[in-house]
C-alpha cells in the first residue's frame, strides 16, 4: 500500500533525486516481504567518521516505513558497536543469539535499528545466513564510498561474471570476489556499496550514488524481429516510455534488435545509408539503475561503429546520451544525437530526425472517452 508523505518527507526526498523515482522505489521497498528493507555492512571508517550520519539516513528510513538492520562483522565488530552505541537508536544481539528475523521485526516495529554483531564468522557466510529470508538488499557501507577503476574513475556497476568491463582500484576487502560469491548461491539479491553520506540518494535514484554488483546480462542479437515475441516487446516500448504505440506495424522497420534474454531492456536499430538509426532504447521500470542500458549500449556499439538517434527534449535520459554521442543537434523539440559518423553525413541524418513521423500516440490520446 502507497505511504502518504507529509511535506517534510517529500521535501527532503525530493532534495535527493526525481519525484518520480522515489515513489517508484518507496512503493517497491515496502510491498516487499522480508524482516528489512536492507540489511547495511558499515566499515569502521564509515562508523568512525560518520556514525551521527549513518544514524540520521536510518532515522529518516524508519520515518518512510522501511525498517533497515546492521549487520557488523569481522576484527572490528567490537569496535564498531562500541562507536555505534553512543547513538540511542541503535540495539544490538550477537547474530548467533537466536532467531535473527524475528529480533528484527522486533525491532523495526519498535522504531528502532536492530544491529547485529558477529566478529567470528566471515561476512559472506554470516550474509548467507540471513539472505534472502531477512533482506534481499543489502549495502556496504565503506568511508570512501563506491568503488573506483585503476585509473581513478567511479564505477558505477561491477560485473562479476562478465570478463573486460573493468579493472577495479586495489582494495582492502575484495567486495568484488564476495559479491560474485553471494550471487551464485542468491540469485536476485541486491548489492551495492556507498559512503553514508550517500546512502538515501544510492537507495532512492535510478542513478544512484555508489557502485552496484551484477553478474551480467544475456543479450540476444536478432536480424529483424525473427523469433521475437512481439507482444512482449511491445508491452516493454510501452511501458518503458509511458505511451502506446501508434501501430504494431511501426517495428516493421526494424533491421536488428538487442534484447535483455526476459525482454526486460531492447535497442532497435534500423537501417540508413549513413549507418544505423537507433529507433528505440527501452529499459523496463524494474531494471532501471541495475546497468542494464549500459550492457545493452556496449553490445550494440561493439557492433556498430556508425550511430545515430533523437529524443526528446524532456527525456532525463539526454544527460547519458549527451556522455556516450560525439555530436549534439537541437532541432525544435528533438534532440538529434551520433557517433562514427563522417561530418558530410550530419545534415542528412538531423534532416531524417526531424522528419520522421512519432510511433507513439501522445499520451492523452492513449485513454479514449
Amino acid at each position: 500500500m502507497k505511504m502518504m508523505l507529509n511535506k517534510t518527507l517529500r521535501l527532503f526526498l525530493d532534495g535527493i533525486g526525481r519525484r518520480d523515482e522515489y515513489e517508484f522505489y518507496l512503493e517497491k521497498f515496502q510491498s516487499e516481504h522480508t524482516a528489512c528493507f536492507a540489511l547495511l555492512c558499515p566499515d569502521l571508517g564509515s562508523i568512525e567518521g560518520g556514525a551521527g550520519v549513518l544514524a540520521f539516513d536510518l532515522q529518516f528510513l524508519l520515518r518512510l516505513e522501511l525498517a533497515p538492520a546492521l549487520l557488523l562483522g569481522g576484527r572490528e565488530a567490537e569496535r564498531m558497536q562500541s562507536l555505534l552505541s553512543g547513538e540511542p537508536i541503535f540495539v544490538f544481539r550477537p547474530l548467533q543469539a537466536g532467531d535473527a528475523a524475528a529480533f528484527i521485526r522486533a525491532e523495526g516495529g519498535a522504531e528502532r535499528v536492530p544491529v547485529l554483531v558477529e566478529g567470528d564468522v566471515p561476512l559472506a557466510d554470516a550474509l548467507l545466513q540471513l539472505v534472502p529470508a531477512v533482506a534481499r538488499r543489502i549495502h556496504f557501507i565503506r568511508a570512501a564510498g563506491g568503488l573506483k577503476g585503476v585509473s581513478g574513475e567511479p564505477l558505477s556497476y561491477v560485473y562479476t561474471h562478465k570478463e573486460g568491463f573493468q579493472h577495479v582500484e586495489p582494495l582492502e576487502y575484495d567486495f568484488p570476489a564476495l559479491a560474485r560469491k553471494l550471487l551464485d548461491a542468491r540469485p536476485g539479491v541486491h548489492l551495492s556499496v556507498t559512503s553514508p553520506i550517500n546512502l538515501l540518494r544510492e537507495v532512492f535514484t535510478v542513478k544512484g550514488a555508489g557502485t552496484v554488483f551484477r553478474k551480467g546480462t544475456e543479450v540476444l542479437r536478432f536480424p529483424g524481429l525473427a523469433g521475437v515475441d512481439r507482444g512482449r516487446l511491445a508491452e516493454l516500448l510501452e511501458t518503458s516510455f509511458g505511451k502506446r504505440l501508434k501501430s504494431p506495424a511501426c517495428l516493421d522497420r526494424i533491421s536488428l534488435a538487442y534484447l535483455e534474454k526476459d525482454y526486460r531492456g531492447a535497442v532497435l536499430l534500423e537501417e540508413h545509408a549513413d549507418g544505423h538509426f537507433l529507433s528505440k532504447f527501452a529499459v523496463g521500470r524494474e531494471a532501471r539503475g541495475e546497468g542494464l542500458a549500459l550492457e545493452l549500449w556496449r553490445e550494440v556499439c561493439r557492433h556498430h561503429r556508425a550511430l545515430f538517434w533523437r529524443s526528446g527534449a524532456a527525456n532525463p535520459f539526454n544527460s547519458w546520451y549527451h556522455r556516450h554521442a560525439d555530436g549534439h543537434h537541437v532541432a525544435g523539440k528533438w534532440h538529434i544525437f551520433w557517433r562514427g559518423l563522417p561530418i558530410t553525413a550530419i545534415s542528412g541524418i538531423i534532416e531524417y530526425c526531424t522528419q520522421r513521423e512519432e510511433d507513439f500516440l501522445e499520451p492523452e490520446s492513449t485513454n479514449p472517452p
